[in-house]
């Protein structure tokens, strides 16, 4: 991340230095070009003073020419000593192109021999010669100044202009090539983050980013790679507890019926024991009525009878003893623990329009027969479930312990029970549902009973049915 960071930004710097050093150049030149042109100007105008004292000196020889007429060889004299001075300097200038304008030194010479030989109009060319030559040496000059204010105007726009350019156009690499790339790639993330999985489709220049963006677009894929594959496992795994779940319930369905079928047999029982007191006596009766008739067809019809009696007997005696149950063996049990998992098995096999909720837990672990328990528990919530239908509601189990009982409340949003049945209490074969069987309740009373325990039943003051099973804590 850091050498991504870094690499504009050294590339950024770098394309700057290079066009900062180019400003530097050009305002270097352009520098020394004016100082050059300065230089120059301040030659010519110290060469223009000379030839401007020549003038002076010229002219003052014209006026003294003027006085002395009669002594022409010493004007003569002055002429030729200004000449030679004069061409001297001239010919120094013409060399050295220190003068920004040539002089032509052989007119001059001609102008200066002319005037040595009398003539006074070739001295004053000569003076007009060199003052225009010294006319267009100003104007070279002013030429020359001209070119120099410009170029310092240009260095000043160039010291202005280009590094305003030299900024917008950092800033705009920069922005393109790593600001909004790295912004796409953070509104990417962020909606990765929030699942949405999109790759990458922006172009970028740099070598760095594109390799990061591949990376994305690679971790996208195997994300997305991933994410099926969960959800196909996922899938897998809800059908596996689906199926285990409705194995379960079916187990316990039949677990239900096998114990219907034990409070039938236990009626039966009780059935027989209450016939096995009336045919104690009629046997009773037979043998003494057998003892006291002589009379053989009555003895054989009385035996026939005894004997029938008799067999009835034994076989209420084999139905009782077949009838008669073990003692449940209690066993340290999670009550918490066996709440949820019934919760759990209920809410994949239960439609999606009822909701369960489990409230308080118990504080430690119950001497209870679990399957047993469980058993009654799954009782509890299938007439829950059952009294919803297929209306919208909810089932709440509320577990609590009071004065060493535990306290199971399973209240579903049902219709609640009705009057007479909570005025007559649990009957056997009495049942609220069209295709009930009328044991359900009557197992868990069996159950609680068996454990010195009681089951209530009660409406809330909305209506709904309240199922509280109460059992001692051992």
């Amino acid at each position: 991340m850091l050498k991504l960071l870094l690499r504009p930004v050294i590339f950024v710097t770098i394309v700057m230095s290079i066009l900062v050093i180019g400003e530097l150049l050009a305002i270097g030149r352009l520098t020394w070009r004016n100082h050059q042109r300065i230089q120059t100007i301040e030659t010519d105008i110290g060469k223009g003073h000379h030839l401007e004292e020549t003038i002076f000196e010229l002219l003052e020889l014209q006026s003294q020419l003027a006085l002395h007429r009669s002594n022409p060889n010493l004007a003569a004299e002055h002429i030729s000593e200004i000449q030679d001075r004069l061409l001297d300097l001239l010919q120094t200038h013409n060399k050295s192109n220190d003068f920004a304008v040539a002089v032509d030194l052989n007119t001059l010479q001609a102008k200066f021999a002319s005037a040595s030989n009398g003539d006074p109009q070739a001295l004053i060319d000569s003076v007009n010669m060199i003052r225009q030559v010294l006319d267009r040496q100003t104007n070279e000059e002013e030429k020359m100044l001209i070119g120099v204010e410009d170029d310092s105007q240009l260095e000043l726009q160039l010291a202005v202009v280009l590094p305003l350019l030299l900024f917008w156009i950092g800033h705009y690499f920069f922005r393109n090539n790593v600001l909004e790339p790295l912004d796409a790639l953070r509104d990417l993330l962020s909606g990765l983050a929030e699942g949405v999985k999109q790759p990458i489709t922006r172009d970028t220049a740099d070598p760095i980013l594109r390799d990061l963006f591949d990376r994305y677009n690679n971790l996208v894929e195997h994300l997305i790679e991933l994410e099926q594959e969960h959800l196909h496992y996922t899938n897998r795994l809800e059908q596996q507890v689906r199926q285990t779940s409705h194995a379960l319930l079916e187990q316990s369905q039949r677990l239900a019926k096998a114990e219907r079928l034990a409070a039938l047999t236990e009626m039966a029982a009780s059935t027989a024991h209450e016939l096995r007191n009336p045919l104690a006596i009629i046997q009773v009766a037979l043998e003494n009525m057998l003892s006291e008739t002589s009379d053989p067809d009555l003895r054989q019809r009385i035996g026939l009878l005894h004997s029938e009696v008799q067999r009835l007997t034994s076989h209420l005696n084999d139905l009782l003893s077949s009838a008669r149950h073990s003692n449940k063996i209690s066993q340290p049990t999670d009550v918490n623990l066996v709440v949820n998992d019934l919760i759990t098995l209920f809410k994949y096999q239960a439609t999606d329009n009822i909701c369960f909720a489990v409230h308080g837990k118990a504080n430690l672990p119950m001497m209870l027969p679990e399957i047993e328990f469980r058993q009654a528990l799954l009782n509890l919530l299938q007439n829950a479930v059952q009294a919803i239908g297929a209306r919208t509601g909810k089932v709440e189990v509320d577990i609590a312990q009071s004065n060493r009982q535990l306290l199971i409340s399973v209240t579903d949003s049902g219709d609640g029970f009705s009057a007479a049945l909570l005025q007559q209490g649990i009957r056997p074969f009495v049942s609220l549902k069209e295709k009930g069987s009328g044991l359900g309740l009557v197992m868990v009373q069996r159950f609680a009973k068996d454990l010195s325990g009681q089951l209530k039943l009660d409406n809330t003051a909305a209506g709904n049915g309240v199922v509280t099973l109460i059992l001692p804590v051992v």
